[in-house]
């Protein structure tokens, strides 16, 4: 056989991107800060103008919702396409899972309240802490509208993707998962606490982290963001009968 006749040779292995622990836990944290960062100037701005706390209620959190949501996706596009699967994967079908998440969102609710409950009974500075903490959702119909989309859409939506499809999966990579999912449930009670509700506030919230975390390694991404979705409807259905 002459050399005319042989084979090419292959060609050289494509190198795989690879992203180091440090860059991946700065990326979720990142979408959180962006977002907060670029949200509070639109609200100092309708203050300034002397907008209503509805309306600026309303608009912040959409806005802050769907900045979190576009950074996040930037976020995670920047990952291997086999990870980017993975993070918003659905585990069994959808629907089921989605009914699941829904029925889990519901407990998580409850679990919610009883914790904030209980610590109301063992400490009577709860309670007042509580009745002083007052949400405005707006009375015109665009802003409980626009308050409505924030909490039930775009909060689960970017958040889910931010706190388990990128925050989870990374600590999970270097931890076991019941510590990953406690640290991330810590980190998604931190971000939505109220400095003067850290008792017992903080425990609800980052035991709904740990909840969800579980709901996302067993359902997948489809089912965190029905069971957080029902989670703020819940809360959005309690604000308005209020």
């Amino acid at each position: 056989m002459t050399s005319a006749s042989l084979p090419p040779p292959p060609p050289p292995p494509v190198p795989t991107r690879t992203i180091g622990f440090w860059r991946r836990l700065a990326r979720p944290l990142a979408a959180v800060v962006l977002s907060f960062a670029l949200a509070m100037p639109v609200a100092a701005v309708m203050v300034a103008a002397g907008a209503s706390d509805g309306a600026v209620g309303a608009v912040v959190t959409a806005a802050g919702g769907g900045l979190m949501l576009l950074f996040a996706w930037l976020f995670w596009r920047g990952l291997p396409a086999h990870e980017r699967r993975l993070a918003i994967a659905v585990k069994g079908r959808r629907w089921p899972a989605v009914a699941w998440g829904a029925l889990v969102g519901f407990g998580l609710m409850v679990g919610s309240v009883a914790v904030v409950a209980a610590g109301a009974m063992l400490d009577p500075t709860v309670a007042d802490r509580l009745e002083e903490r007052s949400i405005d959702i707006g009375s015109a119909p665009w802003q409980r509208g626009l308050m409505l989309i924030g909490l039930v859409v775009l909060a689960p939506l970017s958040e889910e993707l931010v706190f388990r499809g990128l925050l989870l999966r990374t600590l999970a990579r270097r931890f076991a998962f019941w510590p990953a999912a406690a640290i991330s449930g810590l980190v998604f009670g931190g971000v939505h606490i109220d400095a003067y509700e850290v008792w017992p506030r903080l425990l609800a919230l980052a035991l709904t982290g740990v909840g969800l975390a579980v709901l996302y390694r067993w359902r997948g991404y489809p089912a965190a963001v029905a069971a957080h979705a029902t989670v703020n409807a819940v809360a959005a259905v309690a604000l308005l009968a209020g």
